[in-house]
């Protein structure tokens, strides 16, 4: 017996309304690894349980994250125009990859993020941020997804990787169509397009940016791999963080208690950050993870060998969570599963916690006032098998002439460091010791999160 019968619809929208039920339900019945189907015909299982997650992900033995490997697909089962295809079948990046090639394709993608400068993407994301606000604090409401959130990573990780803004907007474009499974197919040929052109114009003309890095590394990358790792680089940096934005924003328009805390400085920018990773990480449900044999689960279940596991990331993180839930809250601590776990962990988290942290931040320093324009009920769920990420998130706030505005923020502005820095410095104190990772260490003590929420 190899799928019995009830399973989630992650296609269905009533599935995104309130997955955590539905997997509650699915986790009394099956156990910790429940049957699941990604669009109609299109089946897998989906382990919601933080322990598997943690010792499957690390088990490179029994595991694979090669998709050539999926066992349905590779028999014809699942037809190559398939809405989930784009976001699941190989592609030759680190994602996709074991053992020694695996760890060739990461090192590569570890040394050309390492390089980039902290101090470089952090203004890169406060100036984008002042920018886009500038662009809508005068109207007294946006939609903080479209004018703000999906903007934003883009903004910066284009210049970090050394694209232009119009190749940007097209990329933005054509991955959000991958990860929803709206018209996916045409989405990831045009993404691959943009993305080529792109890789032939830098070959032409290197910069000291991503891109270049990759092409230049001593891995020895070919035109294929560089081009698919821009699409890890890319595709999952800028969903992600653009969905954690969001998910952030909407836990401190909705949780009156934790705003009060973040108001009365008791929580940072930080903490808010990592409660929206606990609770609605931005990538769930994602990666996937092919058995190499059999696996038998508890009550006589099998999973076939190539049969794609998905991980639930969100749903293990709320699980846990609500088992401990006062040692989470009072601790904050980074134990989720929202950047993965074992030998493929996220590379990037570190530079999609800096962009998310500066743009949550400088976006409640200018207006203080935000509140949601519509009752939280009428909030919607995007339908998309991967992503927990909002469809909009309107505002309403007090209109204020930009340039006031952005001239009272750079008064007391603060900025989350980078990893292990001091978590706030004021933007001004960029002039103190010398940080040996690059940029200045702050001369001045924390200034504390200051905001109220309007209502």
């Amino acid at each position: 017996m190899t799928h019995p019968c009830p399973h989630a619809a992650l296609h269905d929208p009533r599935f995104h309304a309130d997955p955590q039920a539905v997997l509650q339900r699915l986790r009394d019945t099956h156990g910790p690894v429940v049957p699941v189907e990604l669009e109609p015909g299109v089946r897998a299982w989906l382990v919601i349980d933080y322990t598997i997650i943690t010792a499957w992900c690390r088990d490179t033995r029994t595991f694979s994250r090669d998709a050539r490997r999926w066992r349905d697909w590779r028999a014809g089962r699942v037809r190559d125009d398939a809405r989930v295809v784009p976001m699941m079948a190989y592609r030759p990046n680190a994602m996709f990859a074991d053992g020694d090639r695996h760890l060739r394709l990461r090192r590569a993608v570890t040394d050309a993020l390492g390089r980039a400068e902290a101090h470089r993407i952090a203004a890169d994301a406060r100036g984008f941020a002042h920018r886009l606000i500038d662009g809508f604090c005068a109207r007294g409401r946006a939609d903080l997804l479209a004018d703000y959130a999906r903007q934003l990573p883009l903004l910066v990780l284009t210049r970090l990787v050394g694209f232009g803004d119009n190749a940007g907007r097209r990329l933005a474009e054509a991955v959000r169509g991958m990860w929803d499974g709206t018209d996916a197919e045409r989405a990831n040929a045009a993404y691959e397009r943009t993305l080529s052109e792109a890789v032939t114009a830098k070959s032409a003309r290197p910069g000291d940016d991503v891109l270049s890095r990759l092409m230049a590394h001593d891995a020895g990358l070919s035109r294929e791999e560089v081009l698919h790792h821009l699409v890890l680089i890319l595709g999952i940096g800028d969903e992600s963080t653009a969905n954690l934005i969001g998910n952030t924003m909407r836990l401190l328009l909705t949780d009156r208690e934790f705003a009060a805390d973040l108001a009365g400085s008791r929580v940072g920018i930080d903490d808010a950050v990592d409660r929206a990773l606990w609770s609605d990480p931005p990538v769930t449900n994602f990666p996937v993870l092919y058995p190499v044999r059999d696996i038998e689960l508890a009550g006589g279940r099998i999973i076939r060998e190539g049969t794609p596991i998905l991980l639930g990331l969100g749903a293990a993180n709320r699980f846990l969570a609500d088992q401990y839930r006062e040692r989470i809250q009072e601790t904050a601590n980074r134990a989720h599963l929202a950047w993965g776990v074992g030998p493929h962990r996220c590379p990037a988290q570190d530079i999609a916690r800096m962009i998310a942290g500066n743009g949550v931040e400088i976006l409640v320093e200018r207006l203080p006032e935000l509140r949601l324009a519509v009752p939280e009920s009428e909030l919607r769920w995007r339908n998309s098998p991967f992503a927990r990420a909002l469809t909009a998130l309107p505002v309403v706030f007090t209109p204020q002439p930009p340039e006031r505005v952005r001239e009272q923020a750079e008064q007391t502005a603060t900025v989350p460091a980078a990893e292990g820095e001091p978590r706030h410095r004021d933007a001004r104190a960029d002039t103190g010791t010398e940080d040996p990772r690059g940029g200045a260490r702050p001369s001045r003590p924390r200034r504390r999160d200051r905001w109220r929420r309007g209502r």
